[in-house]
């Protein structure tokens, strides 16, 4: 690890915008299934996830690409064009990547798989894109609605943070490990020796993360526009119901009543689901009350608080 010093002079300021990176998510996603002990905070999720990649074709291929810990090929982590790009716009980027490119991105790993990638990037790169595709909609896209949510909410609480602190209160509030000096910001300020990183009028972007935590990452050689990784807030909070509602029953009595009977396998309130959820307690409100003629969801109160928990009946209906 190095310290990372982005030159940001004050054209560059005017350049900073946030993004979301599904491709990244995937990423990193598989890091955390690699490493589990590094990203301890997804080990709900980990569990949940590991016995499903055992289909993914190529997956030693991404896995051997993926897996060192502190480093990952460039060309797989695209800077994101706008402020969610599609999952298939990011893969056509990854596939577009040139052999030179993924050569130089593969230089320094030394597993089989990944020496056969980089003697031959061009047949390799369609194989990482299909195996990233996989991947991505096998254990992140049951609960990607959940992580956009957390890192909305995360890139709307930087914003007011922007508006009320300029940017040095933006910039020394994201990680522990970034420092700001009014013209440079500095990625792992107690490292050495340090890269110098120039965005050469392309901007930065700022791109909180569920999967990066606990570390904050940047691109040290980015050919257009620059990209700052952190950890959203909250991530934490993202795992407490990590299973997500069977599909078969979503389609049956609907993606927002399925969700809430998978949450419900411990008490919960309106509040609580309203806020996992992302929707009014007026709305959750009406969801129960259907669940509960339909004898799913029982209701009690303990003291001042209502707590609803689904019946036998409903944890029947999802398995």
């Amino acid at each position: 690890m190095v310290r990372i010093r982005i030159q940001l002079p004050g054209a560059e300021l005017a350049r900073v915008r946030f993004a979301i990176s599904p491709v990244y998510e995937t990423v990193m996603a598989l890091a955390a299934l690699i490493r589990p002990g590094v990203h301890a905070v997804h080990l709900p999720w980990v569990r949940w996830a590991g016995p499903r990649l055992s289909t993914v074709e190529h997956l030693p291929l991404l896995r051997a690409l993926v897996g060192r810990d502190g480093f990952k090929p460039g060309f797989l982590m695209p800077a994101p064009t706008s402020r969610l790009p599609d999952l298939d716009d990011e893969l056509r980027a990854v596939r577009a990547t040139s052999p030179a490119d993924a050569r130089d991105d593969t230089a320094r790993l030394t597993s089989k798989p990944a020496r056969r990638f980089h003697d031959d990037p061009r047949a390799g790169l369609p194989l990482v894109a299909a195996a990233l595709r996989q991947c991505h909609d096998l254990v992140v896209a049951p609960h990607w609605d959940r992580m956009v949510r957390l890192l909305d909410a995360d890139i709307a609480f930087r914003a007011r943070a922007l508006a009320t602190g300029g940017f040095e209160h933006l910039f020394t509030d994201l990680h522990g490990d970034v420092a700001w000096t009014g013209e440079e910001l500095i990625v792992h300020p107690r490292q050495s020796p340090s890269t110098t990183v120039s965005v050469r009028g392309h901007g930065l972007v700022l791109c909180p993360s569920v999967f990066c935590w606990p570390r904050v990452t940047a691109s040290t050689n980015p050919p257009t526009v620059g990209t700052l990784r952190y950890p959203a807030r909250g991530v934490a909070t993202l795992w407490e119901s990590v299973e997500p509602a069977p599909q078969a029953l979503a389609n049956l009595i609907g993606r927002t009543r399925a969700a809430i009977l998978a949450r419900l396998a411990t008490p919960q309130t309106t509040s609580g689901l309203a806020a996992g959820l992302g929707i009014t307690a007026g709305a959750v409100s009406q969801h129960l009350a259907v669940l509960k003629e339909a004898g799913l969801v029982a209701t009690h109160r303990e003291g001042r608080t209502t707590l609803h928990l689904r019946t036998e009946r409903a944890t029947t209906l999802l398995a």
